[in-house]
């Protein structure tokens, strides 16, 4: 890989990251997890579905949130289409007179699901990867065109973008407390956090490195962040210094791999 990265920002009204574990409540993750902006890459060039967990699963991502976390909760109705016409020829059908349970079964079609949507989402992503990958990438950005739909989380949840430009970066280690722009990923310990009057930091879990084709979880891994878009005084940790034209952002990119325990 070469030393230098894209950097755009996407946005859209609404987005939604589902945490697997949910079920009758659909809750979100409160940042876009690795597994998510590799999909949208992956959309913007114009990588299939199962083409885009092999494509860029060592590609390097960070990602920084541009604005305040806000959630909007409400109730969702969805309708059960698997086998809704054998279901629809039962109901219509005329009931037995022997008046059985059967005939007096009601069948249900509809099913109400609480939610939550990420309201008014902005992030930041660094990506680096190979070089054939950077320059398709940066040809779509250049003619603010995408070969697939780009979208956060959900296919209603249409996005728009900016092409920032292309910088070098080098790879560093903050012995000393640095501001750092995107959120920090982990594993086992908690980065050093360094407290500020009016700062606040808040803690993301299970978030997932890969999907697979399939919808299999490939790994998750932990991150903090500031949950009012802004950056983090953090020390310790190894981060890579991006070399923009007004000022240097510090970034540290996600995880591609889960950690030998």
């Amino acid at each position: 890989m070469t030393q230098d990265l894209l950097i755009f920002e996407i946005w859209a009204p609404y987005a939604v990251f589902r945490r697997p574990e949910t079920t009758t409540t659909a809750l979100t993750y409160s940042i876009i997890p690795r597994s998510a902006a590799e999909g949208l890459v992956g959309a913007i060039i114009g990588l299939r579905f199962d083409e885009t967990p092999h494509r860029l699963e060592k590609a390097r991502i960070a990602v920084a949130s541009q604005s305040p976390i806000s959630k909007l909760p409400f109730s969702a109705t969805y309708t059960d289409t698997k086998e809704i016409w054998p279901k629809i020829g039962m109901t219509l059908r005329p009931p037995r007179k022997s008046g059985s349970a059967e005939s007096k079964r009601q069948v249900m079609f509809r099913t109400r699901v609480k939610m939550e949507f990420l309201r008014a989402p902005r992030y930041r992503i660094y990506f680096d990867d190979s070089e054939d990958t950077k320059e398709m990438l940066e040809e779509r950005f250049r003619n603010h065109e995408t070969a697939f739909t780009a979208y956060l989380g959900s296919s209603s949840m249409l996005a728009n973008f900016d092409y920032i430009g292309r910088f070098n970066y080098t790879h560093i280690e903050l012995a000393n407390p640095s501001f750092v722009a995107s959120v920090v990923p982990f594993f086992k310990k908690i980065p050093r956090i360094s407290l500020e009057q009016d700062v606040t930091f808040a803690v993301e879990q299970g978030l997932p490195i890969h999907m697979t084709s399939g919808r299999e979880l490939m790994g998750t891994y932990d991150a903090v962040y500031n949950p009012s878009g802004a950056s983090l005084v953090v020390t310790g940790i190894e981060a890579e210094r991006v070399q923009m034209s007004e000022r240097d952002e510090i970034v540290v990119f996600l995880p591609t791999e889960v950690t030998p325990r």
